[in-house]
């Protein structure tokens, strides 16, 4: 048996942007300036390599910059640029010594000299609009994934259409208690904590991270999506184990470890945007309202994993699970009786 695995190219999908986006700047930069024009067949090689000095560096410096994230965004974005357009500066130091013994028309010092001349003012100016593009470049693809411009551009679901989707709910257990117990602030805290630490099982099993909705996090994938390899039944899963392996932080921080229940179900689900003064891609459709009324019924069969019987069919049947029949259930607002099961792990 084999968990889903975060691909390699969304595991460093960040790094491999910044420094395309970088290097395709300092072509630009390279091709509109005289930058490099000593060089002669080379020339568009400095800029080049300012550029993806430029994302390379940014990408290095982000995590170990995180504190400054506690100033404003706009303190917190000159600062970091600043800090990148001196370490660039020194690299490109760095590269001027190398052009000038690999063509060897000058020694390194008076590269150097000639550099600092001619070409250090600029290019470092360019070095921190190119920072301060790319750190805005990031905090934009924080807030929309690629999927969202892909779909924006393309004008997929301008009109509503009709998909076939699994959705689950997860929710954290007890959490009014919690609130109550740590306080609004440690309590944000938590919850801040608990979704970041849910992203390496949320890519693992390709999941789409539908919305936020307080202490709620809605996932979803397209059917042959989530299907492929149970990526949506191992994703509950990935998700436990990802928490497990922080419980010293979590009873350290917050002197409890957080538990959480979700409810799956799939069907389909009718796609669009909506929305003028902020647009958004919605679901809409009974599919979205039974996977979360399935997640309510985690507290009344004391479980924390509940599906649909629409789920467990499409799911094969010698999987290294036990699914225990909770019987036809009366969903609140819903006509019809539902088959549920609770899902249990045997690994």
């Amino acid at each position: 048996m084999k968990l889903p695995q975060i691909p390699f190219y969304k595991k460093y999908s960040l790094i491999f942007r910044a420094i395309v986006i970088g290097g395709a700047l300092g072509l630009i930069y390279a091709a509109i300036s005289d930058a490099g024009s000593g060089y002669e067949y080379l020339r568009l090689l400095p800029g080049m390599l300012i550029g993806i000095s430029i994302g390379f560096i940014l990408i290095t410096f982000e995590k170990s910059l995180i504190r400054l994230n506690n100033y404003s965004f706009i303190g917190a974005m000159i600062l970091k640029a600043l800090i990148y357009s001196v370490n660039i500066v020194m690299f490109l130091l760095f590269f001027v010594v190398v052009f000038a013994e690999l063509l060897g028309h000058l020694t390194y010092r008076e590269a150097l000299d000639q550099y600092i001349k001619e070409r250090l003012f600029e290019d470092f100016i360019f070095s921190l609009g190119a920072s301060i593009f790319l750190i805005l470049f990031l905090e934009i693809s924080s807030l929309l994934n690629s999927q969202f411009f892909y779909n924006y551009f393309t004008g997929r679901y301008h009109r509503p259409m009709q998909e076939e989707r699994i959705f689950m709910f997860v929710d954290v257990k007890s959490s009014t208690t919690l609130a109550e117990q740590l306080g609004d602030i440690l309590y944000s805290n938590l919850l801040q904590d608990l979704f970041n630490d849910f992203t390496d099982a949320i890519l693992a099993s390709r999941a789409e991270i539908y919305q936020y909705a307080g202490d709620e996090i809605i996932l979803t994938w397209k059917t042959a999506t989530g299907l492929k390899d149970q990526r949506c039944l191992y994703c509950f899963y990935l998700l436990k184990k990802s928490i497990q392996k922080k419980e010293g932080y979590y009873l350290k921080t917050y002197n409890i470890v957080p538990k959480f229940k979700a409810g799956m179900h799939t069907g389909t689900a009718v796609t669009t945007w909506v929305g003028k003064v902020k647009k958004e891609i919605v679901y809409h459709g009974d599919l979205l309202n039974t996977a979360s009324r399935i997640q309510c019924k985690c507290n009344d069969f004391n479980h924390d994993f509940v599906v649909s019987e629409a789920i467990k069919n499409v799911l094969p049947q010698n999987l290294p699970v036990t699914y225990t029949h909770q019987g036809e259930i009366q969903l609140r607002g819903k006509a019809n009786l539902m088959q549920l099961y609770t899902v249990d792990f045997n690994f």
